[in-house]
């Protein structure tokens, strides 16, 4: 069991802001609606016009966020196991079926949650928000908009609540039943960190891979011979997927964290990407480029990364798991290192791979660790004293 970090700050913030405010906004309509009595009416009207405005205000800025980070893509629908993911819903998830879909970085949303959420973002939010806007100027000609009947606008906005309403008790319903624990997918969006399987693991680290060679391609000529070598491990990536990779991740290299590097079988550097220039704490690739890869290793950790890299030049694929790295400046760091074979002519070339920094979780996950065998000290002490 690993977790991989999925959902960015403004993600989580704008999704938890979203959630609040819809839910004060709920409150306060159906009081409005004389459904119970908790702030009087007055107050009901006044808060929720208040928590509209906030709404509309968070609607925009995540629009922008949306579109400047390219995460609008994560909408598009597709019917690419939309039946299978609906089978899965209707009847796999009640005998442990495993999940038709994983979830990445760069592919969030299953087919039907594709679906829903595109459909609550151009149909059922614009509606109530258009209708909830109606309904506040209603029969105010000097300032606003004026209407013959209050009944349709009403009858629309309320609608539009009920299926919104219907919307959050299946999200949570769902995010309690589907994710690799009870709540594990509520505190992924609450720490970003989502606890995934092996298997979403090795999907995960394969889609990070070709987003990082597609990365380095792009600075490429055409017909260079590093380009040609980049084309070969792609096609050896989207083979060992067994799918052509056509998906929108494509158009979003530019966002990618991981860390390239390709390696000749002498050892030495012949190409990394910047992400992996700032995980080391390089300047420029001048730095790296015919550098052996034993300078960000101490003797020991060297030796075992030696070992893997023999079993790749004999043609396999490894997954290292977490290594420590020596930056330029001295410091270390901490990250998941995966290793691949380059064939060209039916010959193992080179070898590549990528990284994503684990240094964060590496470093929580130790002083959580020095914090139980303090407490353990703490309570032995306690013990010894009381006997």
């Amino acid at each position: 069991m690993e977790k991989i970090y999925i959902y960015k700050i403004f993600e989580r913030f704008w999704h938890w802001s979203q959630a609040l405010i819809i839910g004060f906004l709920g409150v306060t309509g159906f009081e409005i609606h004389g459904s119970f009595s908790l702030f009087g009416f007055e107050n009901a009207v006044r808060w929720h016009s208040i928590a509209a405005w906030v709404f509309l205000i968070l609607i925009v800025f995540a629009i922008f966020w949306h579109f400047t980070s390219g995460e609008w893509r994560q909408y598009i629908p597709t019917t690419k196991l939309l039946k299978e993911q609906f089978m899965y819903y209707i009847g796999g998830i009640f005998n442990n079926a495993p999940h038709p879909t994983n979830k990445t970085v760069y592919n969030k949303f299953n087919p039907l949650q594709r679906i829903t959420y595109l459909g609550l973002k151009i149909l059922v939010i614009p509606v109530i928000v258009t209708s909830g806007f109606l309904y506040l100027y209603f029969q105010y000609p000097k300032f606003g908009i004026e209407f013959q009947s209050l009944e349709p606008i009403a009858l629309i906005h309320t609608f539009g609540a009920y299926i919104l309403l219907a919307f959050v008790i299946a999200h949570v319903y769902l995010t309690t039943v589907t994710g690799v624990k009870s709540f594990s997918s509520i505190k992924a969006m609450i720490t970003g960190w989502e606890e995934m399987e092996d298997e979403e693991i090795k999907i995960v680290v394969e889609e990070e891979m070709e987003v990082a060679l597609q990365e380095i391609k792009g600075k490429l000529k055409a017909g260079d011979e590093k380009s040609d070598l980049l084309d070969d491990a792609l096609g050896a990536v989207e083979e060992k997927l067994g799918v052509k990779r056509e998906t929108f991740f494509r158009d979003a290299i530019a966002e990618s964290s991981a860390g390239y590097f390709c390696i000749g079988k002498d050892g030495y550097y012949k190409e990394v990407n910047d992400a992996w220039l700032n995980l080391y704490k390089y300047n420029s690739k001048n730095e790296i480029i015919d550098q052996h890869y034993r300078l960000s290793r101490t003797e020991e950790d060297f030796k075992e990364l030696e070992a893997s890299v023999m079993k790749v030049l004999q043609g396999e694929t490894i997954n290292h798991g977490e290594v420590k790295r020596i930056c330029k400046d001295g410091s270390e760091g901490y990250h998941t290192l995966t290793l691949s074979p380059v064939y060209i002519d039916d010959e193992i070339s080179c070898f590549e791979g990528f990284i994503i920094d684990t240094t964060a979780k590496h470093l929580a996950e130790h002083e959580m660790l020095k914090k139980k065998i303090r407490l353990a000290e703490r309570q032995k002490k306690n013990k010894e004293e009381n006997n």
